[in-house]
């Protein structure tokens, strides 16, 4: 979720954003003190965002980890705003509820009441069945940055055919949620931002919190990185003056950061912006979202079960740079909030483990790590060739960083060296989607782009993306000739699909980063991304995958000098290669 270009100063057109800055982060207690080491090391290994954990109502975390700019080496802290794309849906649902509490509306209202020009096959949707995906409106109905105002949007909205009649089945809708947002802008008479500042956060004591932030605020905005390098900050990609256009208004683009998302679970364990009766309505489970029990979908929340067997209520977003998990546990009073700024580290796998903390489950315990000497790592570095006798042989290239080596695989007897082979329903999930890039990337060759948009979270992006990249990279490198799959392998947490993009001068690594069934973003970008290795004793190092809990060890062997060979112990087994 994205974007600005222009900032009008007035109060009544921007969103503006009260208070200092606290600065105060936050490791308490052994649990705070545990979850601190372990996010450290997952920093050296290339996390980079901010967490809040709270327990028992009180905050045993609240911390920065990395860098929010690596050009300039701002480090990420507490006080980081970031952007938690589809998380922003609750707000958006609790400004509906807190129009209901005033007694401007009713959940069961039909959207004609508010659109009278809404066709009949639309008319009668309920701002219940919006709430819960269940209008029957794809996910998208245009890119997030497109510019295009409410009318435009509305318009489009009502000449969109359905994808099912209204209340039959949830089927999960971005723009579902941007009609919320028109229906609160002509209910209330305000801007969306404005309504939400007023009636949503300052009541929450969320005075960072918005699309637009003052000029201090705006100072401590994260940049977000992917394959194609620095994205720069939500702001710097195009908004409306009073906030997001309406592709992403309404569904995501808020601003905030880890503490102000620790003062709304407070706001909603008591009742300073919902009364209970309202915020029984909010968190109510009303539609399965697959054919499993759990999750169901509340009003902008995913429903479940916590490990205590009580309830848990959370939701994901991410914009292809940024990824955000909030869970709370109403009854456990404990929440975690997390944030990443790149996207080969993801903070949706680092949530999983931070629960288990919580709940006292049995989880991944922090790496027992070593100081290493910038000789060392150096005596390690170079090029290795993998066994096989293949041709051409495969290599891994290993650089020495600052307190970790980079272990970059050449092509996908690399990938299995480092990430080991899948097996069972993992290894059928990742045929699955190299079957579908495969037959996105065969269609692509023949200028068909609908497969390719098909298996991507935000279609029109995706396509457009697509053409701007090929058109850049043929200019360099000649015409596109074809491509190679690599495999898929789970880096940082975050599943990705490799394949080799053939030119005639030429060749580019294509990473399709995947979010469930479906792609959440897709680079192209000079080569295989790394695995990061952290020494554990001499000559000794290890790396660890968060979302699989694989473990892998490195030796580089011999004394002195430069290591003749590295010997790896990991998924894969064991298996030596030798220095080039």
């Amino acid at each position: 979720m994205r974007r600005l270009w222009h900032i009008l100063p007035s109060i009544f057109l921007s969103l503006i954003l009260l208070g200092a800055p606290t600065r105060a982060e936050v490791v308490k207690g052994p649990l705070g003190t545990s979850l601190d080491r372990y996010l450290a090391e997952l920093t050296r290994l290339g996390y980079s965002g901010s967490v809040v954990v709270a327990q028992h109502g009180e905050v045993v975390l609240n911390k920065g980890y990395g860098l929010a700019d690596r050009a300039h080496g701002v480090p990420f802290t507490s006080d980081t705003l970031f952007d938690i794309a589809s998380v922003s849906k609750q707000f958006t649902a609790a400004a509906v509820l807190r129009l209901e509490m005033q007694g401007k509306l009713k959940v069961e209202d039909r959207i004609k009441r508010f659109f009278p020009e809404a066709p009949p096959d639309k008319a009668g949707i309920t701002l219940h069945q919006l709430l819960t995906h269940t209008a029957g409106f794809p996910e998208t109905l245009g890119p997030e940055d497109e510019v295009i105002d409410r009318k435009a949007f509305l318009k489009r909205a009502f000449a969109t055919r359905l994808v099912h009649p209204p209340g039959k089945k949830y089927l999960y809708s971005n723009g579902g949620y941007s009609l919320l947002a028109a229906v609160v802008e002509v209910v209330s008479g305000k801007p969306f931002g404005e309504f939400l500042r007023e009636q949503v956060f300052l009541p929450a004591g969320m005075h960072h919190t918005g699309f637009l932030p003052d000029a201090q605020d705006r100072q401590r905005l994260a940049h977000g990185y992917n394959g194609d390098g620095d994205w720069g900050t939500s702001l710097d990609h195009p908004h409306a003056p009073d906030g997001p256009w309406w592709g992403l208004r309404g569904n995501g683009g808020i601003l905030t950061t880890t503490g102000d998302l620790y003062l709304w679970f407070k706001a909603l364990q008591g009742n300073s912006v919902l009364s209970a009766a309202e915020r029984e309505k909010y968190e109510q489970p009303y539609v399965k979202e697959t054919g499993a029990e759990y999750p169901q979908y509340a009003y902008g929340w995913s429903f479940s079960k916590s490990p205590s067997g009580h309830r848990k209520l959370a939701h994901v977003g991410g914009n292809g740079t940024f990824q955000s998990d909030f869970r709370r546990y109403p009854e456990d009073d404990a929440m975690i909030a997390i944030t990443s700024n790149t996207d080969d580290y993801s903070s949706i796998a680092i949530a999983n483990h931070l629960e288990g903390w919580v709940f006292g489950e049995p989880v991944a315990q922090p790496l027992a790590l070593a100081p290493v000497k910038g000789e060392e790592l150096r005596r390690c570095a170079g090029t290795y060739e993998l066994p096989g006798g293949g041709a051409p042989a495969e290599r891994l290239t290993v650089t020495a960083e600052k307190d970790r080596l980079a272990v970059t695989p050449e092509g996908p007897a690399g990938l299995v060296l480092l990430s080991g082979k899948p097996e069972g329903r993992r290894q059928k999930r990742f045929e699955a989607r190299e079957a579908q890039v495969t037959g996105a990337m065969t269609a692509a060759r023949r200028g068909d782009l609908k497969p390719l948009a098909a298996m991507c979270v935000d279609a029109d992006e995706a396509a457009k993306h697509w053409h701007a990249v090929m058109k850049a990279t043929e200019a360099k490198l000649g015409p596109w000739q074809g491509f190679t799959m690599m495999g898929t392998r789970s880096i940082g947490g975050q599943i990705v699909t490799h394949a080799r993009l053939n030119f005639k001068r030429g060749t580019r690594m294509l990473d399709v980063a995947w979010a469930g069934s479906l792609a959440d973003h897709v680079t192209v970008g000079d080569g295989l991304p790394p695995s990061f290795f952290l020494p554990e004793g001499p000559s000794r190092f290890v790396t660890y995958d968060v979302g699989t809990d694989t473990i892998e060890h490195l030796t580089c062997e011999g004394t002195g000098g430069a290591a003749p060979s590295l010997r790896f112990e990991g998924p894969a087994g064991t298996a030596t290669v030798k220095r080039k």
